[in-house]
């Protein structure tokens, strides 16, 4: 393990080459990573909170294994991960799998969301990748990638499985189709066919739910707070119906993906940079009233562009903000509030004449004005 504190070591062949000199990285087995608070604790074999927390969000693991079998004998393979926040995967120098982060990394590089793990293991399935499996001498290399310098915990557990599947031995936790499966919720659908004993490679889409798109809109935004920890975002469910907000996310100004969340109509939900935090500078909260997040980066105190998705990427806003608008806005505790969240017009959000400032220092998270 290394936590870099320049550019890449090794041209990056410490990714690609079973003989890389890693004699002065940590070295050691079982799961990387660190916890300030608690959770991660029994996970945790290498502890790299010193050379990590607050000093760099990338995190390089080199997993060099013999194998001495036949990689023909096999029809699947599986990386399986404990991971918090995201990661990139190199099986003897390629890419097998990519989660939470796109673009070419650097040694500095960061995730682009915030990601908890969960005491199972996610399996990704890469059995498209079996041909750089090789007899002898293997390198699985990790970068894994943390989504902030002050989070307070990173974890990266990694297991490489592969081997032969009968045609009847699936996942424990899949479904077969004998029929329409409802979704209650958008969800990322993976499947594969079964076809003269083989399998097919794994297909997967995405389903969006519900009236994401014509009901949820951002009503209030608290850009520029006195208080740092009561930045949020507030937004409401405008329509007739009950929606999920699974999969629905911010993609610009803040990069966040909402978890399954139901919202009744006219409830409000609050997504937050810091929700523990928000909740003490926010005592007033209506109860009930849910504070998600948190999310990565901050909304700009000068103004900028936010943009919100639902599931498969339809628009929901699109809009700029401006610190300009209303100076009481800008640093003196107010909130800007849409005056008319229900407005078919979506300009309403574009343009100072739809918002006007909070009616009280701190705004109105979480209810109507």
């Amino acid at each position: 393990v290394l936590i870099p504190t320049e550019i890449n070591p090794g041209d990056d062949t410490w990714r690609s080459d079973y003989s890389f000199d890693d004699g002065t990285w940590i070295s050691g087995s079982g799961g990387v990573g660190y916890e300030s608070g608690s959770g991660y604790e029994s996970y945790i074999d290498i502890n790299v909170k010193t050379p990590m927390d607050d000093v760099n969000t990338t995190c390089y693991i080199r997993i060099p294994f013999t194998f001495a079998g036949d990689p023909g004998d096999f029809n699947y393979m599986t990386l399986k991960m404990r991971y918090d926040d995201g990661f990139i995967a190199y099986l003897n120098g390629t890419k097998v799998e990519e989660i939470n982060f796109s673009g070419e990394p650097e040694w500095n590089s960061e995730a682009n969301t915030y990601r908890e793990a969960t005491a199972e293991f996610d399996n990704f399935d890469i059995s498209a990748h079996l041909g750089e499996l090789q007899t002898g001498n293997n390198l699985l290399a990790i970068h894994g990638l943390n989504d902030a310098l002050t989070s307070s915990d990173f974890l990266m557990c990694i297991e490489l499985e592969a081997g032969e599947n009968a045609p009847d031995d699936v996942s424990d936790s899949a479904i077969e189709y004998t029929g329409p499966i409802n979704l209650t919720e958008s969800t990322c659908l993976k499947a594969r066919a079964l076809s003269g004993g083989t399998w097919s490679a794994l297909n997967e889409t995405v389903f969006a739910v519900g009236p994401v798109v014509e009901s949820l809109r951002i009503t209030e935004i608290m850009y520029n707070p006195k208080d740092l920890n009561a930045e949020y975002i507030e937004l409401k469910n405008i329509g007739v119906d009950t929606i999920n907000l699974a999969l629905v996310n911010f993609t610009d100004g803040i990069e966040f993906t909402f978890p399954f969340h139901e919202l009744a109509a006219g409830d409000y939900v609050l997504v937050a940079e810091n929700p523990t935090a928000l909740a003490a500078a926010a005592p007033l909260i209506p109860p009930g009233v849910q504070i998600l997040g948190p999310y990565t980066g901050r909304l700009d105190d000068g103004g900028e562009e936010i943009e919100l998705v639902d599931a498969i990427g339809r628009t929901i806003h699109e809009f700029d903000y401006k610190d300009g608008w209303y100076e009481i806005t800008d640093g003196e505790g107010f909130s800007l509030t849409i005056k008319d969240p229900t407005s078919g017009d979506p300009t309403s959000w574009d343009e100072k004449s739809g918002w006007r400032p909070s009616a009280a220092i701190g705004g109105s998270p979480g209810e109507d004005e």
